[in-house]
Order: structure tokens, then sequence, then C-alpha cells
């Protein structure tokens, strides 16, 4: 899959590639400043050590893919664990975003897309100084209520070290690691 991130990189993703797809994709990756390679496997430091000769930087090794049965989450909406935090759903034609705030000001959101029977969740963010008060919970039920509303048989996201914890609590199991690769 190839896609543009955050910083309009030209961002290719792949699962499980061999040593040599993975050495072709980190030699096209090395072309050009503007693309990164992620790459979910089970066989991280065999891949990168294989990178090693190319010398490119290493810049995210602490992420994971996970996954959950849909069937499994709850499909109603949540309350807001406290009244000063409203909640705005926002659709789109592929798209569900949430946004939380407080006094106008967005606190927490997150998003979640229909993908081939799949619902995959991007950019759960809770701001700094709202964390450890449950938002980070109420983002992934409120989205995972609105897709549901849709025929997903699995939830799939790319969470980070200190996210995993949420997600495990809420039931998503770790199937592979994942790191980023660039020039």
């Amino acid at each position: 899959m190839v896609l543009t991130d955050q910083q309009n990189h030209l961002e290719t993703i792949v699962y499980e590639p061999t040593i040599g797809e993975f050495l072709e994709l980190a030699g096209e990756t090395r072309e050009s400043s503007y693309r990164v390679l992620t790459v979910i496997t089970n066989r991280m430091h065999d891949l990168i050590n294989a990178s090693a000769p190319l010398h490119m930087r290493i810049t995210d090794y602490e992420q994971a893919l996970m996954c959950a049965d849909m069937d499994e989450q709850d499909v109603e909406d949540p309350r807001p664990p406290d009244d000063e935090f409203k909640l705005a759903h926002i659709r789109e034609e592929h798209c569900r975003r949430v946004s939380v705030t407080v006094d106008g000001q967005e606190v927490a959101s997150g998003s979640v897309a229909r993908q081939d029977g799949h619902a995959v969740y991007d950019r759960i963010i809770t701001d700094p100084g709202y964390r450890r008060r449950g938002l980070g919970s109420f983002v992934m039920r409120a989205l995972t209520a609105d897709i549901l509303e849709d025929d997903v048989e699995t939830g799939l996201l790319m969470a980070s070290e200190s996210g995993r914890h949420l997600y495990q609590y809420l039931g998503w199991t770790h199937l592979a690691d994942t790191f980023v690769i660039r020039r």
C-alpha cells in the first residue's frame, strides 16, 4: 500500500516482506528524502540487520499492529467520563471521526474508516493535559459505535508503545511489530 503521511511524504506500507522484497523497497525509499517505508513484521531484527549496508535511519520501531474482533465490541455510544466533555461525531463518505472538546477546545479525537470489511482506526489522540481521564477509551468506544453501523468484522490499528495497554484493555490483540525506515 502506498499513501501520503502527515508530513506529505510518500509512505509505502508492507506486511511481512521477504528480505529480498524488503531490500528492494528500502532501496527505492533511499532514493528520496520524501519517501518512508513502514514495515509490519514479526521478524523486525532480521530485516533491520539486512538493511544495515544501506545506511538508512530507523525512525520508529515502537509501534505494533493490533486487531480486534468487532463482534465482541460495544455497539452503544458511550457516556462521557465527565460532564465537561462534549462529543461531536463527524461523518464523511469513507471515514468517521469523533472530537471531544472542553469549552470549545479539542482535547481528544480519532478516526475510523471501513476498508474491505475492516475497521481501520487512526490518530487516536488525547491532549497531554487530559490524559489518564478515560478519554482514549471514550474515543475508541465512540468510533466503534459509529463504525459498527457498517458491515465490519475486524478492527485494525497501529498502536504506540504507550497506547498498547489501552487497546489491550479494550480487547485488542498484538499481531506484529512495526518499524519505519527512511533515508
